[in-house]
């Protein structure tokens, strides 16, 4: 196994420039309170340090299984596991997720501007983000945004069907769908 250091540490915790799958092997079982993963997406881009980023699509998902395993491994019961990939994969590395025993909380669809058109396929214009936890999540704090109001006047952009008084004086619930 490589022997890898941290290449910052705080008291908070340590940060990896590292494959995950030597680093997560060494993490204690059940010591991690959320894990973000932001795999290369396998379509062969060059990112110039020997990634593979043209696996055949059975190898892509059996790595991803293989650092999926060890950052379950690592979650703390209640711990947060968030997946940034194409919906693509995200469709096949859920359904790994929800078979190993992990509780699905939301898919957030994040609208992407000035992607590149793919020939025979729809204009894709978003990526994917699941959110899991290792069972029943500890805490969930209900995260807010501004109401949205006209950049110009100031005035709100939607009427809210004549329930702006009825809104949270904190902003609105996010939502699953967010704008780039």
């Amino acid at each position: 196994m490589v022997n890898v250091e941290p290449i910052f540490e705080t008291e908070l915790g340590q940060l990896y420039n590292a494959d995950c799958l030597d680093v997560l092997p060494k993490v204690v079982t059940e010591t991690v309170d959320l894990v973000f993963a932001d795999p290369p997406f396998n379509l062969g881009k060059d990112y110039g340090n020997g990634v593979n980023d043209s696996l055949k699509d059975h190898e892509y998902l059996e790595w991803c299984e293989r650092w999926m395993a060890e950052s379950i491994r690592v979650l703390k019961p209640g711990g947060a596991f968030f997946l940034w990939n194409l919906p693509r994969w995200n469709i096949e590395l859920g359904h790994y997720l929800n078979g190993a025993g992990m509780m699905f909380r939301h898919w957030v669809a994040v609208d992407i501007k000035y992607s590149l058109p793919i020939p025979g396929r729809l204009y894709p214009s978003h990526y994917s983000m699941l959110y899991y936890t290792k069972g029943k999540p500890r805490s969930f704090n209900r995260p807010r945004v501004p109401i949205p109001v006209c950049r110009h006047c100031g005035g709100d952009i939607k009427d809210y069907g004549g329930h702006r008084n009825k809104l949270h004086p904190d902003g609105l619930n996010l939502t699953d769908v967010w704008t780039d």
